[in-house]
């Protein structure tokens, strides 16, 4: 049996020890394949076989370099993304969205380079590191140098209860990334199903705006969910996206209590559309909302990416927490997962975003009422 092999990396060939890490391979021979947690679970080291086996590492759509194994002469594709970077700034504002949801926005020294649904590791001086999404700015203003974070606020929470009161306007941060392949791939047309609950949305937000920036005809569904009215602080960016002509959104309340014309009451998943073959689908947040999503998208065949929020310590989303809910596999999946239909043939959906214009309408400036046109019945 051999004891070496051939391995090829985006055109570039070593020679790797039968039973060595990939990344480890690699980065020792002066490969670079993006990485980060080296355990399996943040996606950042993700690769496609080519040609050839390796052992290990996830399933043959998204193997992980950092957990598969060189067992044969193997050649292995690796996405083109940023590099990853430190750079350091400033926060300039901190913001309240709703009740539990702060935006904060962060002056960095120089550009930070990331594909819309990526993260960041953000520092604020002072404090441990965690891990958020990039985003833009709600009313999709062109402010495209600042880094726009949504921030849940937990009582009790080192960072996040920090926010407006120790760490406020001129506070210093360390950003590190970009990080995670849940990330918009662009100049493609299919159908995309974008999925958020919570501060899931600034990812969502973040890949609905560059797709629509791209191909504004572009059709999407959009599901979204909050706990509440209040909760739904992203209105102002439904509206937004609402204007595009195959675009449809689902806002979805998690409260059974709560009932309004136009809301859906429960679980986003609850309020998914009939997924195909070549839908292109993206889950934030909650790590049992995006764990069913992942299971419908699987069975219908659709390609998924997914960005899981799990709460860390003091409540916020991180690299501990992300590597904590695939630690967890099937615990955090729900006990019955949803049934997925057989495909009927597929028909063009009549975007239905009328209330997402009425509330907007309701809570926009003056100035900004007469654009939004709310259809007649």
């Amino acid at each position: 049996m051999r004891k070496t092999h051939r391995v090829v990396v985006n055109g570039r060939e070593f020679a790797a020890t039968r039973g060595d890490v990939l990344l480890d391979a690699a980065l020792m021979n002066g490969v670079h394949i993006p990485h980060d947690c080296r355990s399996g679970h943040c996606g950042t080291c993700s690769v496609r076989v080519v040609a050839g086996d390796l052992f290990g590492g996830g399933d043959a759509r998204d193997l992980k370099a950092c957990q598969c194994r060189v067992v044969a002469d193997v050649e292995v594709a690796v996405e083109d993304v940023p590099d990853v970077a430190t750079v350091n700034g400033r926060v300039t504002a901190v913001m309240p969205l709703s009740p539990d949801v702060v935006a904060v926005r962060i002056a960095p020294q120089h550009p930070v380079d990331y594909l819309p649904g990526q993260y960041l590791q953000v520092q604020f001086r002072g404090f441990a590191a965690r891990c958020y999404s990039p985003t833009v700015p709600l009313d999709r203003s062109d402010d495209r140098h600042s880094i726009h974070l949504h921030v849940r606020r937990v009582r009790g929470g080192r960072v996040s209860s920090a926010l407006g009161a120790t760490i406020k306007s001129g506070h210093r941060v360390k950003l590190k990334g970009p990080f995670g392949s849940a990330y918009l791939r662009q100049g493609l047309a299919s159908r995309l199903v974008l999925v958020a609950s919570g501060t899931g949305f600034a990812p969502i937000w973040s890949i609905a705006d560059a797709a629509m920036r791209e191909n504004s005809a572009r059709e999407l569904v959009l599901v979204v969910g909050a706990r509440s009215i209040e909760a739904l602080y992203m209105i102002p960016a439904l509206w937004r996206l609402a204007n595009c002509p195959n675009t449809t959104i689902i806002p979805v309340i998690g409260d059974p209590r709560m009932t309004m014309r136009g809301f859906q009451t429960g679980s986003p998943i609850d309020h998914l559309p009939t997924l195909y073959l070549d839908d292109i689908v993206y889950a934030a947040g909650s790590p049992q909302m995006v764990d069913a999503v992942k299971h419908v998208a699987e069975a219908s065949g659709a390609t998924w990416y997914a960005d899981p929020f799990v709460p860390n310590s003091d409540g916020q989303q991180g690299l501990l927490s992300r590597v904590v809910n695939r630690l967890l596999g099937d615990d955090v999946r729900l006990a019955s997962p949803p049934t997925v239909p057989s495909q009927p043939a597929r028909q063009s959906s009549r975007p239905r975003n009328d209330i997402v214009r009425e509330i907007a309408a309701a809570h926009a400036p003056d100035a900004d009422r007469a654009a939004v046109r709310v259809p007649r019945p």
